[in-house]
């Protein structure tokens, strides 16, 4: 067996939680084996049974052969296990070579997995991403358990077109044609973030790549392999990506491990289901494990282009490398994240009757157009990667909450096909939906609900309310009572400001200022027409 023993199949089968109500019949014999609690961590001579197995495959793979007998009987019920795109092909292989048919493997990108492990939605049984720096990116609702620490890993190189070795970070940010990946997506693409920090030129270099990725334009970082694709092509520039890929899709080019240091992907795997989940697939969570500490999962992996504890390096390798320290990678990671984290934003507009009356005295222009010209304008200049929604409120607006609301266009990303257009199209039809009382309360709430339900863990959320009134709906929530359930309807895990702008002084700063409280928001008065444009940019942090 590799030198995994810090995650054997022992210690994956002590993680299995039994949650079996009392009165039920006792388990048969095979099923007690399993039905290990969090107590039995270490203690693994209790399932005399399952230990005998794995003194068999560690028998087996200890004479350099894989555990063909043991691997073989894969049983267990189906389960899935979600696996970095680059690794999908070879952990489906090693699993069919061992029999395991049931075990369905899928091809998925990290934030595939990040925004349901943050709200509580569906998830696989297992994920196997590139990096388990992707868990810092989130705070989860049901922590994940690490079956294994590392399946195999991967160091991030430096890549040339033009036949020279690029042996250092300073030679790669020497070159006109440096191409990027994004590091919000691609952990490959991080160790670049990680060589700019503290160096002023460096970061400055990198500040198009950002506006470019905060577009959300399709195409703008392209992924590894098309990297490699173009070096080869036009045999210039230079990127890093990971020797994985290098090995696997142009080794033909010139590869270096930056001199510096650089960051290795080191493929957790991590149980995603939960405990109730986790006890039913048990045996296939065994028969998994097993597999994945065989000889033969390693010399797979290894062929693949990973490096694995049991077999060493791929072929062509880079040779030994420098690892950066973890808490340089996080912090290059975070700061990199803060920069480029795009908006996710429902705007609330009040269309109570007051805000056809005019924005300041003796103008002709009403609330309501002001409030409109100022959207429009964040319209514009939020990029792509941005997501927005509109909804409108008056006590007389059709909705779902007592005809207090409608959405009239759902948040979406602004490079969306048809959002900008048909947001543009709501936005100048509001002046034909004005009337009726300010329904404040009721509203407010049931975009903060919404908010948090449709949380995205790599943005930052909020919902964005214009009012010019006082709540003023007989039978909505009063103040007390909407900042009572605004706190029973948060999410520490789930963070959502409100931010309120009052349109002229008429506005209930007040309840707006209690609101954003309530939400760690922050709430402004815009007491002249030209000062909402101003707000509504500092509101969303565009200034």
């Amino acid at each position: 067996m590799s030198d995994k023993a810090d995650t054997s199949t022992s210690k994956a089968l002590a993680i299995i939680e039994s949650e079996e109500p009392a009165e039920q019949a006792a388990p048969t014999e095979p099923e007690r084996k399993l039905l290990l609690t969090r107590e039995t961590i270490g203690v693994i001579a209790v399932a005399a049974g399952v230990l005998a197995a794995c003194l068999v495959a560690t028998a087996l793979v200890a004479n350099g052969k894989p555990a063909t007998s043991v691997s073989r009987t894969c049983l267990g019920p189906p389960m899935t296990v979600a696996v970095a795109p680059e690794a999908e092909t070879v952990v489906g292989d090693i699993l069919e070579d061992a029999g395991c048919g049931q075990i369905e493997v899928q091809a998925t990108k990290a934030d595939q997995v990040l925004q349901p492990m943050a709200v509580g939605g569906d998830l696989p049984d297992v994920w196997i991403p590139d990096s388990s720096l992707w868990l810092e990116r989130i705070k989860p609702a049901v922590e994940p358990v690490t079956l294994r620490a590392s399946m195999a890993s991967s160091p991030v190189v430096l890549v040339s077109g033009d036949g020279l070795a690029r042996t250092s970070y300073a030679e790669a940010f020497a070159e006109d044609d440096l191409l990027m990946g994004d590091p919000q997506r691609m952990l490959s693409a991080l160790g670049t973030v990680v060589a700019s920090q503290g160096k002023p030129e460096r970061e400055t270099k990198l500040e198009p790549y950002a506006a470019r990725i905060a577009s959300g334009e399709e195409g703008i970082a392209p992924t590894d392999t098309a990297r490699l694709a173009e070096l080869q092509t036009v045999m210039s520039g230079v990127t890093a990506t990971s020797e994985q890929q290098w090995s696997t899709y142009a080794p033909m080019l010139k590869a270096s491990a930056p001199k510096e240091g650089t960051v290795v992907l080191d493929y957790p795997v991590l149980i995603t289901a939960d405990s109730s989940r986790r006890n039913a697939i048990a045996s296939t969570i065994t028969a998994f494990a097993r597999v994945l500490d065989s000889g033969a999962a390693d010399t797979a992996l290894t062929q693949a282009g990973f490096r694995t504890a049991g077999a060493g390096k791929p072929s062509p390798n880079v040779g030994a490398f420098t690892r950066v320290e973890p808490a340089v990678v996080d912090k290059a990671a975070s700061d990199w994240s803060a920069k480029l984290l795009p908006t996710r934003t429902i705007a609330v507009v009040d269309v109570s009757g007051s805000m056809a009356w005019p924005a300041a005295p003796d103008s002709a222009t009403t609330r309501l157009q002001v409030t409109q010209a100022a959207v429009s304008e964040a319209l514009e200049v939020l990029p792509g990667g941005a997501a927005l929604g509109l909804w409108a409120f008056s006590e007389k607006t059709e909705g779902e909450l007592d005809g207090d609301h409608a959405v009239l266009v759902p948040t979406r990303q602004l490079v969306a096909k048809g959002q900008r257009t048909q947001l543009t199209e709501e936005i100048s039809g509001l002046t034909g939906r004005t009337g009726g009382g300010t329904a404040l309360h009721d509203s407010a709430l049931a975009a903060y609900q919404a908010a948090v339900a449709s949380y995205d863990p790599l943005a930052s959320n909020s919902v964005l309310i214009f009012t010019d009134g006082t709540n003023d709906d007989p039978e909505s929530l009063d103040l007390d009572e909407l900042l009572r359930q605004l706190e029973a309807a948060s999410d520490p895990r789930r963070p959502v400001r409100v931010l309120g702008v009052g349109i002229t002084a008429d506005a209930d700063m007040g309840a707006l200022q209690a609101i954003a409280d309530a939400t760690g928001g922050a709430a402004y008065v815009a007491e002249r027409p030209e000062d909402v444009e101003n707000v509504l940019r500092e509101a969303l942090g565009q200034r």
